[in-house]
C-alpha cells in the first residue's frame, strides 16, 4: 500500500513530465509578417547613435513558425528599391550585397520597384543615361541574368520622368526583356501584367507624382486586368509601383530630403471612385508595393469605413535611409522576400544589405498617414 509521501512524489514527477514534453512540442505553423527577435537582435535604432546605413549583423532570428519556402508548392519572390546608382556609373556596396543576398536565397523572381538609376536632370546628356544603364546592366542585371532569374521592372522617378529617360528606358528594356508568362505586355516596361506560379502581378507607371502616368489608359487597363478571370482566379494578386499613394517619411527629420509632396495626391479614394486606390481596393488585390520612400514598413492601410489594403514600403537598396513619419527611426538598406505557401498564406520578410532578417518589433505599431481623412498604416 502506497503512502501518502509516496503517491505526492509520484504525483510531482507526472507533473514535471508533462511539462518537460510540452516544452518539447513544435511550435503552431501560423504564419506572420513579423520576423521574430528581442529589442537587441538586429532590431532598429535611434539614428542619432548609431549610422543605419552600416547595420551591424547579429545572428539571424529563427523564422516564425518554420520556414515555409521549403514546400515544393510555395513561392518565394523578392523585391527592392531606389538604388539610385551616381551619374559616373558607381553603386554602393552595401546594394551589390542585396543583389548578391537575394541570388543565394534563390527566389523564382525579383522586382525592381523603381530608381536604379540617378535620373530626373533635364541637364543629362543621352550618353550619360546609356552609360548609367549599362552599368547597371553589368553590374546588376548580369548577376540575375547568370543565375537565371528573371527580373520584372518598373520604372521610378529617376528613371522615367521625363520623356528623354523614358525613350532611353524604354530602349533599354526592350532589349533586356525578361522571360516570363505575361498577360498583357503591350505597354511594357511600363505597365504590365503576368503570372508567375498562379500569383497574378501588376507593374505599374507611376513615375510622375501627383497621378499616374497615362492615366486615364493605364487605370482603365488596371480594372480590366484586376476584375479578369485570369486575375480573380489567382491565388493572389500583388501590385507594384514607385511612387506611392502616401509618405511615411516625416517632412521635418529628413532636412532637404523631403518626399511628403513627393506622393500620388491625385489618386487618393477621396478623389473619387476613378483613381489608383480605389480601384486596388475594390478589386482583392492581395498586396501592393511602394518604393520612394527609403524606408520599411509592412502592414495594412487602413481607413475610417472599415476598409484594408496591405501595403509593403520598401527600404532602400541605395544610400539615404530616411526617418519613419513620427519617429526616430531609419530603417536600413536592404529588400524584402514574399512568400506565398501552398495554403495560400503570405509571409514578409525584410533582409538587410548582409542578409539579415531584420526583427520589426521596433517599429511603431502604426503610422499616421493622412490624419484629416483618417488614413493609418497598421502593423
Amino acid at each position: 500500500m502506497k503512502t501518502k509521501a509516496t503517491a505526492s512524489l509520484q504525483i510531482l514527477a507526472a507533473f514535471f513530465l508533462v511539462f518537460t514534453l510540452a516544452a518539447c512540442m513544435p511550435q503552431s505553423s501560423e504564419i506572420l509578417t513579423e520576423a521574430p527577435g528581442t529589442d537587441s537582435e538586429n532590431s532598429f535604432t535611434d539614428p542619432g547613435s548609431e549610422d543605419p546605413s552600416s547595420p551591424t549583423s547579429p545572428t539571424t532570428p529563427p523564422e516564425q513558425g518554420g520556414s515555409i519556402e521549403d514546400s515544393a508548392k510555395s513561392l518565394k519572390i523578392h523585391a527592392f528599391a531606389d538604388m539610385n546608382i551616381d551619374t559616373s556609373g558607381t553603386y554602393a556596396s552595401s546594394t551589390i550585397s542585396i543583389v548578391k543576398s537575394m541570388i543565394a536565397r534563390q527566389p523564382a523572381a525579383i522586382l525592381g520597384v523603381g530608381d536604379y538609376i540617378d535620373g530626373e536632370k533635364k541637364t543629362l546628356s543621352d550618353s550619360t543615361y546609356v552609360s548609367m544603364w549599362n552599368s547597371f546592366s553589368k553590374k546588376v542585371l548580369s548577376l540575375m541574368r547568370t543565375a537565371g532569374l528573371p527580373f520584372l521592372p518598373t520604372p521610378g522617378n529617376h528613371d522615367a520622368y521625363y520623356s528623354q529617360e523614358r525613350k532611353i528606358y524604354d530602349s533599354f528594356w526592350g532589349d533586356n526583356k525578361p522571360n516570363v508568362e505575361y498577360v498583357d505586355d503591350d505597354n511594357f516596361p511600363f505597365y504590365y501584367s503576368f503570372i508567375k506560379e498562379d500569383v497574378f502581378f501588376v507593374s505599374l507607371d507611376d513615375a510622375n507624382y501627383s497621378k499616374l502616368s497615362n492615366r486615364t489608359a493605364q487605370l482603365n487597363w488596371l480594372k480590366e486586368q484586376l476584375s479578369s478571370a485570369r486575375a480573380q482566379g489567382a491565388r493572389a494578386r500583388v501590385v507594384y509601383g514607385h511612387i506611392p499613394l502616401y509618405s511615411i517619411v516625416s517632412s521635418k527629420a529628413n532636412s532637404s530630403t523631403v518626399y511628403e509632396n513627393g506622393v500620388l495626391t491625385g489618386e487618393r479614394r477621396t478623389a473619387g471612385s476613378f483613381t489608383l486606390e480605389s480601384i486596388l481596393l475594390g478589386n482583392n488585390v492581395d498586396l501592393v508595393i511602394f518604393g520612394h520612400s527609403h524606408g520599411f514598413y509592412s502592414g495594412h492601410y487602413t481607413y475610417p469605413d472599415g476598409k484594408k489594403l496591405q501595403v509593403v514600403s520598401m527600404p532602400c537598396a541605395g544610400s539615404s535611409p530616411r526617418y519613419l513619419v513620427g519617429t526616430s527611426i531609419r530603417t536600413p538598406q536592404g529588400y524584402v522576400e514574399l512568400v506565398f505557401s501552398e495554403t495560400n498564406q503570405l509571409s514578409i520578410r525584410y533582409y538587410n544589405s548582409s542578409g539579415t532578417l531584420q526583427s520589426l518589433s521596433s517599429l511603431p505599431a502604426s503610422l499616421t498617414l493622412d490624419s484629416k481623412n483618417g488614413v493609418k498604416y497598421v502593423r
